[in-house]
C-alpha cells in the first residue's frame, strides 16, 4: 500500500478547506457593502448655509455675515453646471439686486472676500435669524431661507463687511 495516495488527498483536503475558508472571508467581508446604504448618495450640508438648484444653476452655502448696523455681506458660490452662458440674479429681501453672469461649466464665489457686489444694505434680519434671498436662473425661481451670522463663528471672521464697502470715503485731495 502505498502512502501517496494518502498525501494527496490530504493535500486536497487542506486546499479545499483553504479555499473555502477564503471564500467566506471575501463574502463576509464585501457583504456589507452590499446591504449598507452609501453614504455618498445623501449629501448633507457641513455648514451653516443653505444650498439648492436653481435652473441649470447649484447655488451652494449661502450664509450673510452682518456687519455694523444694518448691513450684511451675501457669501455664496454659484456653479453652472450647464454647456450654456447662464444668467443668474440675486434679490436679498432688503437689499440691492446682484446680476451676473456665470459662463459653461464655471464656478463663482461671491462675498468671499467682501466686495461692493456682495454687500447687502438695509438687513431687517438679526444675527442668528433667517431671510430671504430670492435666486433666479433659467426661469426658475427660489426663496432660499438664509441664516445670519456674524463674524464671532472662526469661518465667517473675516468675511464680515468691511468699512470700505459699507461706507465709501473720499480720497483725500493732497493740499499745497
Amino acid at each position: 500500500m502505498s502512502r501517496t495516495p494518502l498525501l494527496r488527498i490530504r493535500l486536497f483536503r487542506r486546499t479545499a478547506a483553504a479555499a473555502a475558508v477564503a471564500a467566506a472571508a471575501l463574502t463576509g467581508l464585501t457583504a456589507c457593502d452590499l446591504f449598507a446604504p452609501q453614504d455618498t448618495l445623501y449629501i448633507e450640508e457641513a455648514s451653516v448655509g443653505v444650498s439648492a438648484m436653481v435652473g441649470e444653476v447649484f447655488v451652494g452655502n449661502a450664509v450673510l455675515v452682518s456687519g455694523e448696523g444694518d448691513s450684511a455681506n451675501l457669501v455664496v458660490t454659484l456653479v453652472n453646471e450647464s454647456s450654456d452662458t447662464q444668467q443668474v440674479e440675486i434679490v436679498p429681501t432688503s437689499g440691492q439686486s446682484i446680476k451676473l453672469s456665470l459662463d459653461p461649466r464655471a464656478t463663482r464665489r461671491i462675498g468671499s472676500p467682501p466686495t461692493e457686489e456682495s454687500l447687502v444694505t438695509g438687513l431687517d434680519a438679526a444675527p442668528g435669524s433667517l431671510t430671504t434671498v430670492t435666486v433666479t436662473s433659467g426661469g426658475e425661481s427660489v426663496g432660499l431661507q438664509v441664516p445670519v451670522v456674524t463674524g464671532a463663528l472662526v469661518p465667517y471672521g473675516t468675511l464680515t463687511p468691511s468699512p470700505e464697502t459699507s461706507t465709501p470715503t473720499p480720497t483725500p485731495t493732497p493740499s499745497r
